[in-house]
């Protein structure tokens, strides 16, 4: 006769009775000590106390313990069974799911791709590079676990429910009719306060490989890199740049406005890359009346560098005002490091990809667009600021792609952005043969040159006014300082993102000294 198996969810509460009698057994064991010399029933009534104290707290201690380890036990088993086995015959299971940021994402990647029948499995990947708020994966589909994928690559935007479904308004109205190049739009799901949307690749070939901007930069070349950048811009142009662009008349500070309400998030960031003792910190604490803006940080204090201090800027913001001409058309508006997706096909041939779309319009969310409305800020929700798209990818491969490791890379890259800033915005763009400089000898800054000139080439046709660069230079401040407040996540490692987070405040610096002479002109 087999004995019956003690099933997994008893085991904890048979552990918790033994330990229960162990504990209770405690005050005896203790007592039996003193028994010779008092007699084991006379031991004084104070150690009786003491050790049936400890044996109580000890017992609710472990009780307490053991309650919250199986309500974790339980709701762990919940998200692990949605991995193991699918729900039902159409639903398919997810692994790599570890990665995601949170558990309720492994349903809604569920619900996006229940409806292919022949789905079995999907397996994730997170796809590196960029800023966002919300997560990027990359789902690729298997009859078995460990069978050969299915020629069908998908890229799931998850996040917040309202940021989703501007996202998916957006795509129907600015991308599935201009954009050939778009990404096609699979389905939308909601689940609780999130939200998830899947866009599919056209599966050139079935050895094809999808990566993001991020990932192709670090592992190409830098003339295909160069060649890549002209054909995602070519493409942009086509749907957006020249679709009914126009030259409008803007205030460049209400423009950028949501900057100045990111002062505390820049501020609070600036703190944690400074040392101790900077003087520095006293420009973060200051009153709005007593700032210092030539007052800058001890590790850019010996560079030659034009400097105005950022944050002065940002608490000014309110008193600017900055009348300029832009060109405008229905912009992307975050072309960033993460957002441009590349697919490899087997006969080496690359396909660019655009997905993102929450900014489509007038470049700014649907939630800033909303707050802008409610503030009297007269915007036009067909419409962006078109340099921002080109100012966004420029500063990924400055403050992202560049991996800077140490003081060194530190001072050369602050040659470099100073030769960057004495360049003119002009079609010819950047001298196709590198300045002398010690910085362009390092393949990293070598290589950001001749991709950077690539993106400045398209970037000059759309300045209105060849003399006046103003557009530009806002645009790349308004890329530049939120690099500041950029996730951990999106960086090397800890060191490298001191140091490039120190870069962008340098270069934003750089940029408010050229913009201070110029507003309230």
């Amino acid at each position: 006769m087999k004995r019956p198996k003690m099933s997994r969810d008893s085991l904890p509460w048979v552990l918790f009775a033994v330990c229960a009698l162990a504990l209770l057994a405690l005050p005896v064991a203790l007592a039996s000590v003193y028994a010779p010399r008092y007699g084991f029933f006379r031991v004084p009534f104070a150690s009786w106390f003491v050790f049936g104290l400890v044996g109580a707290s000890i017992a609710l201690g472990g009780t307490a313990c053991t309650v919250f380890w199986w309500r974790f036990r339980r709701a762990g088993r919940e998200i692990l069974d949605l991995t193991k086995q699918p729900l039902v015959e159409d639903v398919p299971a997810v692994y790599g799911h570890r990665r995601l940021g949170r558990a309720e994402f492994v349903p809604l990647i569920q619900i996006l791709l229940r409806r292919f029948s022949d789905v079995r499995y999907v397996q994730v990947r997170p796809l590196p590079g960029g800023y966002g708020g919300s997560t990027t994966v990359l789902a690729e589909l298997r009859r078995e676990r460990a069978g050969e994928r299915l020629p069908r690559s998908f890229v799931i935007k998850l996040g917040d429910r309202e940021e989703m479904a501007h996202e998916r308004d957006k795509y129907r109205a600015y991308v599935e009719w201009q954009l050939t190049r778009g990404a096609h739009f699979v389905a939308h799901a909601e689940w609780e306060g999130l939200a998830g949307i899947a866009y599919e690749f056209v599966g050139l070939d079935t050895d094809h490989e999808v990566q993001s901007f991020f990932q192709f930069y670090q592992g190409h070349a830098t003339v295909e890199v160069s060649e890549l950048v002209g054909e995602i811009s070519s493409h942009l142009e086509r749907a957006w740049y020249q679709s009914g662009g126009r030259v409008d008349g803007v205030d460049l500070c209400h423009e950028y406005d949501l900057l100045s309400k990111k002062r505390d998030q820049i501020v609070e960031r600036i703190e944690g890359i400074l040392d101790k003792d900077d003087a520095y910190r006293r420009t973060l604490t200051t009153s709005e009346g007593r700032t210092q803006p030539i007052l800058r940080p001890s590790f850019c204090a010996e560079m030659d560098i034009p400097w105005r201090d950022p944050v002065t800027f940002l608490r000014m913001w309110s008193e600017l005002g900055l009348r300029t001409a832009v060109y405008r058309s229905v912009v992307h508006g975050d072309l960033n490091a993460r957002n441009v997706l590349i697919e490899i096909g087997g006969n080496g041939r690359k396909y660019p990809w655009f997905i993102d779309f929450s900014h489509t319009g007038n470049g700014l969310s649907g939630h800033r667009s909303e707050q802008m409305a409610q503030e009297g800020i007269l915007i036009d929700d067909q419409s962006g600021h078109t340099l921002r798209d080109f100012c966004r990818l420029e500063a990924d491969i400055k403050f992202v792609l560049t991996r800077l490791l140490d003081e060194d890379d530190l001072r050369l890259v602050v040659a470099f952005e100073r030769a960057l800033m004495d360049q003119e915005l002009v079609p010819d763009g950047l001298p196709d043969t590198p300045l002398a400089i010690e910085a362009l000898t390092d393949v990293r800054f070598h290589k950001a040159w001749h991709v950077i000139k690539e993106i400045r080439l398209h970037a000059a046709k759309y300045v209105p006014v060849k003399a006046d660069l103003r557009p530009f230079h806002f645009s790349l401040l308004h890329a530049t300082l939120p690099v500041l407040y950029y996730h951990s996540d999106q960086f090397e490692n800890e060191l490298c993102e001191r140091q490039q987070k120190r870069y962008a405040l340098i270069s934003a610096g750089m940029l408010c000294s050229q913009l201070w002479p110029v507003v309230n002109r």
